[in-house]
């Protein structure tokens, strides 16, 4: 019996992993040639996809801009138009600073710290991501001095 509730945990936990919108997956930017573009700031890209009936973040691949990945795929507009802003206000210092962040294991983890922990800055961001070149970035230096001085 306690097998059968291991196994059904297990089968749980491996939809939900599928099954999360927030999960970041490699993408190929030409897969949205037929979508529309909602919104775009710097590398990052909502896409209307209507194929699938979704609205798509992407973050394009700055050292190749054939390939991206998707950061959420919402069935809501307005859900979208609230991360894709949350993210583009966010992301661009990690990704100008660090070819480390263009890893899909990071990339999930900070898209995570992002939306579980929307008041933080980018340098509360950068500490506990824990990626030294991210803090020679401009905004993030400049967020470092502010919060320095609140504190």
């Amino acid at each position: 019996m306690q097998f059968l509730g291991r196994l059904v945990n297990t089968l749980s936990s491996v939809t939900n992993l599928f099954s999360n919108p927030f999960r970041v997956k490699e993408v190929a930017v030409a897969d949205y040639a037929s979508s529309g573009r909602v919104r775009e700031e710097g590398q990052l890209i909502l896409f209307q996809n209507a194929p699938s009936r979704t609205w798509d973040c992407v973050l394009v691949n700055s050292r190749n801009s054939q390939s991206g990945f998707r950061l959420f795929q919402l069935e809501v507009e307005a859900d979208a138009l609230v991360n894709f802003q949350q993210y583009s206000s966010q992301l661009l210092p990690f990704y100008e600073s660090s070819p480390q962040v263009l890893q899909t294991e990071v990339l999930q983890h900070l898209t995570d710290l992002i939306r579980n922990h929307p008041s933080w800055s980018v340098a509360h961001l950068a500490v506990e991501l824990g990626i030294r070149e991210c803090f020679h970035h401009s905004r993030i230096i400049s967020s470092s001095e502010r919060t320095q001085w609140l504190a």
